[in-house]
């Protein structure tokens, strides 16, 4: 039987992130998922070769870093994504950070974390970083969708969260931006609270450039961090 307290933690989850009972794609019935076997099966998975630097598939070519990354000056040392950015996986986020529905996080979360398993990486990690939202932008959401998955993460294998990282300036929308302007409204945005030693996983919920997740990185790495894995549910296509 499990112990009381962690039986206690698992109902106060329950109650700030109950789950669904419908799929959130097609909102047919399900049991212990947030997509039915159907919308599942049409989302692309990132699977057999992919990229070292975010775990887009790579399609052609000899390299193992993809076209995207390699015009990245890296600051993290691995990089790993469960899927493909498309309308589905488009949806599902949107229900996710808009809608407010925050169970779809524990589905992302059980992704990212067996995606981390399979890179079979030697590496003791100690703990899981939340890219940060800033404080105007938690406000009007409520929350943090990168810290809700971290929270998941961290509950199913036992890392420990770490929330020094901030976001200290309020950055313009990034999707319309180029590499180079995403580049320069990213300088100095974010800053530690602390210093920060060890292993880490830093997780967000879409890769498109790198842009924002290789930012933090490069905060954590000048702040004491040694190893740091990126993953993220979904990468551009």
């Amino acid at each position: 039987m499990k112990p009381f307290f962690i039986l206690l933690k698992n109902y106060i989850f329950e109650l700030l992130y109950p789950r669904n009972l419908t799929c959130v794609l097609c909102h047919n019935e399900v049991e212990d998922s947030e997509l039915c076997d159907i919308c599942l099966g049409s989302i692309q998975f990132n699977t057999g070769r992919v990229c070292e630097s975010c775990g887009r598939m790579i399609l052609s070519g000899l390299y193992h870093i993809c076209e995207n990354c390699k015009m990245l000056d890296r600051y993290y040392d691995r990089g790993t994504s469960v899927v493909i950015y498309d309308e589905y996986v488009k949806k599902l986020i949107f229900n996710f950070k808009y809608h407010d529905k925050r169970y779809i996080a524990h589905t992302m979360a059980s992704y990212m974390l067996k995606k981390v398993v399979e890179l079979e990486l030697e590496i003791d990690f100690d703990y899981i970083v939340p890219v940060p939202l800033h404080q105007e932008r938690y406000k009007s959401r409520g929350f943090n969708q990168a810290e809700v998955i971290a929270r998941f993460m961290c509950e199913s294998s036992g890392l420990k969260l770490n929330t020094t990282l901030k976001r200290i300036k309020q950055t313009p929308a990034l999707n319309n931006l180029s590499l180079e302007e995403r580049h320069g409204a990213l300088q100095e945005a974010f800053a530690i609270s602390d210093e920060i030693r060890g292993n880490i996983i830093i997780v967000d919920d879409i890769f498109t450039t790198g842009s924002t997740m290789n930012s933090c990185c490069k905060v954590l790495k000048e702040n004491g961090a040694d190893y740091i894995l990126i993953v993220s549910f979904a990468v551009g296509s």
